[in-house]
């Protein structure tokens, strides 16, 4: 049952006594807010989901890809803001 739910609206679905992704977004605005101040590069080391949401953010993407947006695992993902828009850069450590 919990599956079937998650599977439906995985952006909404909130775990047993755990988080959403809306509920991730929200608890990352803060965060973003000093990301953006920021003048130096700065290294994010977190969970997948949080990683998501704060990637979709900076590359502009849609709130209902979040759940779905690839985060490999072992990967440095180097993103640099840009007239262009962002640029991505992907480095995995382990085959």
């Amino acid at each position: 049952m919990v599956q079937q739910s998650r599977k439906k609206d995985k952006l909404r679905y909130r775990y047993p006594r755990g988080e959403s992704y809306l509920d991730v977004i929200q608890r990352l605005e803060p965060v973003i807010i000093e990301l953006e101040r920021q003048r130096a590069p700065v290294v994010v080391i977190s969970h997948q989901a949080v990683l998501r949401a704060l990637y979709a953010y900076f590359a502009d993407r849609p709130l209902k890809e979040i759940p779905h947006i690839e985060m490999p695992l072992h990967t440095i993902i180097e993103i640099q803001m840009g007239v262009t828009g962002v640029q991505e850069k992907r480095y995995k450590l382990m085959d």
